[in-house]
């Protein structure tokens, strides 16, 4: 009987021990199972960060994004617009590309950003972020039209001032080219001056 007791003993000892380290296997595999979630939150973060991946163009800089030429520069968004709360303002905005960065400040960043207003019309804005994601300006310094082909804008962006020209082939048979001069201040604010 003292035999039976003790084996039942031994067979009791040797399951438990065998389930604890089951237990705490399936702990550990529960633990670093959770560590590629977190890694898994950090790369959707980066993902959304396009900002460090997206090229910085020098001065003087021409932007002539038209429909023929936009899908070929930047990146799709991938969520980084909607970070910034980046409203176009129209319902049929669609197909937003984030193109490039410019140099203006250490204080701000400067993104241009592209996006389609239904079929026929494509957007570019040149924006001003701050350090906290918050749009601070934004200005459109590119436009194209392929309904009637008859509008279109494009800009020379220097350090110092921004030439936004627009163009309409309605009218005449030539066409009428108007200059916008901006300044871009410290605070990343435009400001429309008539003549530098």
């Amino acid at each position: 009987m003292k035999k039976i007791i003790t084996i039942c003993l031994a067979t009791t000892y040797l399951f438990s021990a065998c389930n604890s380290k089951t237990e705490k296997k399936t702990t550990e595999s529960v633990a670093k199972d959770s560590i590629p979630a977190k890694t898994d939150k950090a790369i959707s973060i980066a993902k959304t960060d396009l900002l460090a991946n997206l090229p910085e163009r020098n001065f003087p800089i021409t932007d002539s994004t038209t429909f023929d030429n936009f899908e070929k520069f930047g990146m799709r968004d991938n969520g980084f617009l909607k970070r910034i709360k980046f409203d176009p303002r129209r319902k049929d905005a669609a197909n937003f590309r984030v193109n490039y960065k410019i140099p203006f400040s250490e204080n701000f960043t400067s993104v241009v950003v592209t996006y389609q207003g239904g079929e026929n019309e494509l957007f570019t804005i040149l924006l001003t972020v701050d350090k906290n994601d918050k749009i601070i300006d934004k200005l459109e310094i590119a436009y194209d039209e392929i309904a009637e082909s008859a509008f279109g804008k494009t800009s020379k962006i220097e350090k110092n001032r921004i030439v936004v020209t627009n163009s309409n082939w309605m009218i005449e048979e030539k066409p009428i080219f108007k200059d916008e001069t901006y300044v871009l201040e410290e605070n990343g604010k435009f400001k429309y001056k008539a003549q530098l």
